[in-house]
């Protein structure tokens, strides 16, 4: 018996991208695309605990060549059989360089990427070395080099198979997409409403709870909190700052808030090509001028866990104070750094609207003890913020959030720092960093290869690339329909849990 349809905030703009596995590059659409599709490998929505999901077995002697067996009996929405080609053609379809897709990045460590995606020129091969199938439900990944970590990784939306209807009719498929997860389309109204019903068929771990799902974007989270109140939504995972430090959405939402430690570090990061921003004296200086619990208690409800390294406990590998003392408060050590750096001002911090209050509170820390100006650059879209930290046409320092895609150090560590990351959007390189990184990468164990990704994290004490917050506190509000309310480790509503009144 399916639960009534839930409203669910999705952002502040509808998708621009199409809805398929190499495409999610924006959150908005990457949430509808996580509820259509289902991986090889799924993660527990309260422990993040990775488990097997579409994949009956990874299997691996070497860390480097892994054989993959499907779960038989497993559906698209269409009807169509999941089968090992149907991985196979995915990703070869997504690393393909002139395809242009985001998710492309995640099969750089596949035999032949190079050759399928070459940092310049023409192709010089259309499919991946590394992929080869077996038979209907099985297929072979080899990796051009040893990986541990990778079968933790096979839950993330680039890793989701396609049908035959994709490669068939692509523009058909953008119009009416086809999954193999809990929810299906039903489609998609003034460009910022999706529907998705529930899929009957689904035989994954949580089968489909709710009858329907609808997904709103709204252009401010003002906008959504008062669609909340309401009536009009039923979960909002991007509550106003102000209103959560100031007790409103407590007294007004009668006590229906969840929340939880999330998985996500906030952090401001320095671009080492613009002039000052590049002088880690500077970056030593403005950690130490941030009152950390005075900006987590006056502009974030006083939830938020300040950093001590460039990750958060509950992911595996994670040590306590790899910061090395940098995440502490303390005006004259900041004082002394500045003098050292040469900077003097004016300090740029570059953020979406969404964090001004508490970007105000932590430069007013950084005027009062270090007596340098700090302006903000804010974007009303969070589109125009994130084109402009990728395109490198910032001015200053930025606001450097980073969520796990799966629970591991190394996940922290390699798309934001290693010189080739994808996300290395400050231009950090540092040769004895990467070296740790790909040592660990290569690494017989996982054991092991935690204690290599571990001394590459104490380098960045040296060289504070990003300097790190605080642990975020997933908060959200709910509508009074919502009953058994949990918050996923990602602060998604928990759908394998919550009911609906009427």
């Amino acid at each position: 018996m399916f639960e009534a349809e839930i409203r669910l905030y999705n952002y502040d703009q509808a998708p621009a991208a199409p809805l398929f596995p190499g495409d999610p590059g924006e959150h908005c659409g990457a949430r509808i695309v996580q509820l259509l599709g289902e991986g090889l490998v799924g993660y527990d929505p309260q422990s993040g605990a990775p488990h097997l999901e579409a994949a009956e077995s990874v299997t691996t002697a070497d860390s480097r060549s892994f054989t993959v067996t499907l779960k038989p009996g497993r559906t698209f929405h269409d009807g169509t059989p999941v089968l090992a080609r149907h991985y196979v053609d995915a990703w070869n379809h997504t690393a393909y360089g002139p395809n242009g897709l985001p998710g492309a990045v995640w099969f750089e460590k596949v035999l032949g990427y190079p050759e399928v995606h070459p940092a310049q020129g023409r192709p010089s091969a259309e499919r991946l070395a590394g992929l080869r199938i077996l038979d209907e439900l099985r297929f072979e990944v080899e990796l051009a080099e040893p990986f541990a970590t990778f079968p933790l990784a096979l839950g993330l939306v680039a890793y989701f198979p396609l049908p035959d209807a994709y490669f068939a009719d692509p523009e058909g498929f953008r119009r009416q997409p086809v999954g193999n997860g809990p929810y299906r389309f039903a489609g998609a109204e003034s460009g910022t409403d999706y529907r998705l019903t529930a899929w009957p068929e689904h035989r994954g771990t949580h089968p489909p709870r709710i009858r329907g799902l609808r997904l709103t974007a709204y252009p401010t989270r003002e906008q959504a909190y008062q669609a909340l109140l309401n009536g009009e939504l039923d979960y909002l995972d991007a509550l106003p700052h102000a209103l959560l430090a100031d007790g409103r959405c407590e007294r007004e939402l009668a006590g229906r808030l969840v929340g939880r430690d999330g998985l996500m570090l906030q952090s401001l990061a320095f671009p080492g090509h613009l002039p000052g921003y590049g002088h880690p004296d500077l970056r030593r200086a403005v950690s130490l001028a941030i009152d950390r619990p005075r900006v987590i208690g006056a502009a974030l409800a006083g939830r938020q866990r300040p950093a001590d390294g460039w990750a958060v406990p509950q992911v595996s590998g994670y040590l306590p104070d790899q910061a090395g003392g940098w995440c502490t408060f303390d005006p004259e050590r900041a004082r002394t750094h500045l003098a050292r750096s040469g900077f003097t001002g004016p300090l740029e911090i570059h953020s979406p609207v969404s964090a001004r209050d508490w970007l105000r509170e932590l430069a007013d820390c950084v005027t009062e003890v270090l007596g340098i100006e700090c302006t903000l650059r804010l974007y009303d879209r969070t589109g125009d913020y994130y084109d402009a930290v990728g395109g490198r046409t910032v001015t200053g320092a930025f606001r450097a959030d980073w969520g796990a895609d799966y629970p591991a150090l190394e996940n922290f560590l390699r798309p934001q720092f290693h010189s080739t990351g994808a996300f290395n959007d400050t231009g950090y390189a540092r040769p004895e960093f990467d070296a740790l990184l790909d040592a660990a990468d290569t690494a017989p164990s996982q054991a092991e290869a935690a204690t290599l990704y571990q001394r590459a994290e104490r380098l960045l004490a040296e060289d504070l690339p990003h300097v790190p917050l605080w642990q975020e506190w997933a908060c959200a509000g709910y509508s009074a329909r919502l009953t058994d309310v949990r918050m996923t480790t990602h602060g998604y509503l928990d759908l394998t849990s919550v009911g609906v009144l009427g």
